[in-house]
């Protein structure tokens, strides 16, 4: 028979495999921030180069100033991606629809 003259060993999962799996998860998250922010990055990096040259071109060439239009709408996408790299708008996080739904249901059950 298995196990005769040993000592019986407990198999079931305990701390170790709990703390494993947080700090899977946790670096799940990091990897995913660390992606979110790096777009920003490049995505703010683009948009400081690309309306620095079209000031350039806008100041050299005669007529009205077309430069802010550019400026003041691509400004407020980078704004937008700053604040979902940085988890500020609630709804684009990855577990918002669970947190909600769960919120919804909780909701239900009480009346």
């Amino acid at each position: 028979m298995r196990g005769q003259g040993s000592e019986p060993v407990e198999l079931r999962p305990g701390a170790g495999a709990r703390e494993a799996a947080q700090l899977a998860e946790i670096e799940q998250w990091a990897w995913r921030r660390v992606r979110a922010l790096r777009g920003f990055y490049s995505h703010l990096t683009a948009y400081v180069v690309i309306n620095f040259v079209l000031f350039m071109i806008d100041s050299t060439t005669p007529g009205p100033a077309w430069f802010y239009a550019p400026l003041i709408g691509w400004g407020m996408v980078v704004c937008l991606h700053g604040l979902h790299a940085y988890e500020m708008l609630p709804w684009t996080t990855a577990d918002w629809e669970a947190r909600k739904v769960r919120e919804l249901i909780e909701s239900r059950t009480r009346r």
